[in-house]
């Protein structure tokens, strides 16, 4: 049971918007020849039986190495130091400008 994907102009303007993709004229067909394989490709893989496959997260049996952390005192700046080249600081800390706003 092989249906093909319908994408639409409109299909293909709304991902190239989503993907802040600046398309000209010329590229709207490309694109949406493209998006038809990937949808057909994903139909197809949508039709593979895996009731029997295991979930997986990770295949490669690695797992995380994780190390003590070791204090070399000799590469560490002092505060002054630290603060020496900040365009602006108050009471010892950096003074950045906000990201968040109340």
């Amino acid at each position: 049971m092989k249906s093909k994907a319908i994408i639409t102009s409109s299909d293909v303007r709304h991902v190239a918007d989503l993907a802040q993709l600046h398309l000209k004229k010329g590229e709207f067909k490309k694109f949406k020849g493209q998006l038809v394989k990937i949808f057909n490709y994903i139909g197809l893989i949508s039709q593979m039986k895996t009731e029997n496959v295991k979930e997986t997260s990770q295949v490669t049996g690695i797992t995380n190495r994780f190390r003590k952390d070791k204090i070399r005192r000799e590469t560490m700046l002092s505060q002054n130091e630290a603060l020496s080249n900040a365009k602006q600081k108050y009471k010892g800390y950096f003074v950045v400008k906000a990201i968040f706003e109340e």
